[in-house]
């Protein structure tokens, strides 16, 4: 015997009053039912698909500034390099340098330029040899001057491009460590995607379990109004063959017990027979 006609017998046995109870019950249980079916399809899983689009576009933004963070950071990296050679070129002639600078001051050496200079503007030399000879001095002076210059340009080119270097360097940390950040946030951002299409998973096995849930009530529902149907007309009967003399549902369970008398192959009374024929006809 399947669950629908166990169901069936057992509604046989109820009366009038249990089985609009019984009814009151099953609509309600109908109803509860439907309204999680409606939270299901209008709010929760409305919920889990907005939020696994925000979800998605966080990520794709994300993913694209990953993108510019790379661009970024391959030209830090490229300047870097440039930077580092001219750093190199800077500190090698450097070295040449101060190997050769003079032992005098700047000052010093100015000194001995303008006094000389002097000597020469005023003519205060004996003959050409003497005038060669301030000349030269001059010349010496200046030369150790431009080496004094140029080995203080080269520092503070060099000052500049260390300088240019550690900021380069700085921009790199802050983007690396913007990376990192950004890499964190997706692999957080990918597992709530992932708690996420499992709650939409779960949710959707539920609905399935609810419409067949719907679809039994339903079965029920329909079983016990078909039921009370059925009373409800055997019910008129005994009205029109007897009045409202006889306690209500009465006649209907002495037809019920014949029947089932009937059905089992029990012997039945004449009277028995009679209400059975009588229903049929």
């Amino acid at each position: 015997m399947s669950v629908l006609e166990a169901e069936g017998k057992a509604l046989e046995s109820l009366g009038w009053e249990d089985l609009v109870a019984l009814k009151r019950k099953v609509a309600g249980d109908l109803k509860g039912v439907t309204d999680r079916l409606v939270d299901i399809d209008r709010n929760q899983f409305h919920a889990i698909v907005t939020a696994i689009k925000a979800q998605k576009t966080a990520l794709d933004s994300i993913t694209e500034r990953m993108k510019q963070v790379k661009t970024e950071v391959d030209k830090h990296n490229s300047d870097l390099l440039s930077v580092s050679e001219k750093i190199s070129q800077a500190k090698n002639f450097l070295s040449m340098m101060e190997a050769r600078l003079p032992t005098e001051k700047e000052e010093e050496l100015q000194a001995i330029v303008a006094s000389n200079q002097a000597l020469i503007d005023s003519k205060q030399y004996r003959g050409e040899r003497e005038k060669g000879e301030i000349l030269s001095r001059v010349k010496e002076a200046s030369m150790k001057m431009e080496a004094i210059k140029a080995t203080r340009m080269i520092k503070d080119q060099y000052a500049m491009l260390a300088q240019q270097s550690a900021d380069i360097g700085n921009a790199v940390k802050v983007l690396n460590d913007e990376r990192d950040t950004m890499r964190v946030r997706m692999a957080e951002i990918n597992l709530e995607m992932d708690k996420l299409y499992d709650a939409k998973r779960k949710l959707a096995a539920e609905r399935n379990l609810r419409l067949a849930e719907y679809e039994d009530i339903v079965k029920r529902f329909d079983a016990i109004n078909a039921r009370l149907d059925e009373m409800s007309a055997m019910r008129k009967r005994q009205r029109e063959e007897y009045g409202y003399n006889l306690p209500s549902d009465a006649l209907f369970k002495v037809k019920e017990t014949a029947r089932k008398k009937l059905e089992s192959g029990s012997k039945l009374s004449l009277d028995e027979l009679r209400l059975l024929y009588s229903e049929k006809d």
